[in-house]
C-alpha cells in the first residue's frame, strides 16, 4: 500500500511534465487567422472568386490592423475588382490601387499599382470619335507612372501604352480637322491639324495632318507658311505616299525641293509595314495577351507561382 502511493505521485507528474512539452509544439495555422484569411483570399482569387476573395480581404484588413499581411491584401483587393473587369469594378479597382500608393508609396508594387490606374481607362477606350475622357485620363495616369517611377522596369511599357493612348487622341482630333477640311473651314481645319504636331508628334498619319495643314494654308493665301509643311513631309516623311504632292506643289512656287532627312529616311526604312486595323483595335491589342502587370514582374524575378510566391511571410509584396 505505501509503494502505491509513492507511485501514484509519480504517475500524475510524468503526465504533468508530458502536457508540457506538447504545448512547446509548433503553432498550427489556426494559430495565425490573418495568414488563413490570406491564403483563403489568395485561391479564390486564382479561381476568379472575385466577392467571395474580398470578402477574406476585407475581412483581414479591418479586423487586424497590424498584420504583416496587410499590404498584399490592400493590393490583392485592388487586384480583385481589375481582374473582374467590369465597368463599376474597373472604377473601384482605380480607387483601391489610388488608395494602395497612399499607404504603400514605396512598395515594389507602387509602380506596377500607377500602370493598372491607367490600364482602367485604357479598357474602356471610346472609338476616335466618340468620347475621348477614358482616353485623355490614361494619357494623364501614363504620364504621371513615367514621371513619377524613371526607374521602373515597367518603364518602357508605359510608354509603349502612352503612345497608343495617344494615337487614339491624335485621331480623334485629326478626324475633326478633315471635317472641317472637307467644309471649307480652313481655319478651324488648321487649328486641329497644329494642335496635333505640338501634342501627338508621333502620329502614325502625320503626313496626312501635314499634307492637309499645308493645303489649307494654301488655299488661304498664305503659300510661305504652306512652303513650310510641304517642305517638311519631303524632309521628315521621305517614304510617304504625299512627297510627289508635296514636290509638286513646292515645284509650283518656285520653292527648291528640300532633301530626306538621312535619319528620317533610315528610320522609315526599318519600320514594319502599316497595320491596316482600325487605330482604336491596334491600341488595345497591345494589352490582350499579356499578364496582370503584378504577374509579368513577379515573372521577370524567376517566380513561377505568384499566388504562393505573394502569400509568403513578408512584409511588402514581394517582386
Amino acid at each position: 500500500m505505501r509503494k502505491f502511493s509513492l507511485v501514484l505521485p509519480l504517475f500524475l507528474l510524468l503526465l504533468s511534465c508530458g502536457k508540457k512539452v506538447a504545448t512547446n509544439a509548433p503553432a498550427s495555422k489556426l494559430d495565425e487567422p490573418d495568414r488563413v484569411l490570406f491564403e483563403r483570399a489568395m485561391h479564390d482569387l486564382d479561381k476568379n472568386k472575385f466577392t467571395v476573395s474580398r470578402l477574406s480581404l476585407q475581412t483581414l484588413i479591418n479586423t487586424y490592423p497590424d498584420s504583416e499581411f496587410l499590404p498584399q491584401a490592400k493590393y490583392a483587393l485592388a487586384e480583385s475588382f481589375y481582374r473582374e473587369n467590369s465597368n463599376s469594378s474597373l472604377n473601384q479597382a482605380e480607387a483601391e490601387f489610388k488608395d494602395y500608393i497612399t499607404f504603400f508609396p514605396v512598395s515594389d508594387l507602387a509602380d506596377d499599382a500607377q500602370l493598372k490606374i491607367a490600364l482602367t481607362h485604357v479598357r474602356r477606350l471610346e472609338t476616335p470619335d466618340r468620347d475621348r475622357t477614358q482616353a485623355i485620363l490614361a494619357e494623364s495616369e501614363l504620364k504621371m507612372m513615367i514621371e513619377n517611377y524613371p526607374d521602373s522596369p515597367l518603364l518602357d511599357e508605359a510608354k509603349q501604352k502612352l503612345r497608343g493612348v495617344q494615337e487614339v487622341l491624335a485621331e480623334g482630333v485629326n478626324k475633326v480637322g478633315n471635317f472641317y477640311y472637307q467644309r471649307k473651314s480652313y481655319p478651324a481645319a488648321m487649328a486641329r491639324y497644329k494642335e496635333i504636331m505640338t501634342k501627338y508628334p508621333d502620329y502614325s498619319r502625320m503626313p496626312d495632318t501635314l499634307y492637309y495643314l499645308a493645303e489649307s494654308l494654301r488655299i488661304s493665301n498664305n503659300e510661305p507658311e504652306a512652303a513650310i509643311y510641304y517642305a517638311r513631309i519631303v524632309t521628315d516623311h521621305p517614304l510617304s505616299n504625299r512627297v510627289s504632292g508635296a514636290k509638286q506643289h513646292l515645284i509650283a512656287m518656285n520653292i527648291p525641293v528640300p532633301d530626306p532627312n538621312p535619319v528620317a529616311l533610315a528610320r522609315a526604312q526599318a519600320e514594319t509595314p502599316r497595320d491596316d486595323r482600325g487605330v482604336l483595335g491596334k491600341v488595345v491589342a497591345t494589352f490582350i495577351h499579356k499578364s496582370p502587370v503584378s504577374l509579368s514582374k513577379l515573372k521577370r524575378n524567376g517566380f513561377r507561382n505568384p499566388v504562393a510566391q505573394i502569400s509568403s511571410r513578408k512584409p511588402s509584396i514581394p517582386t
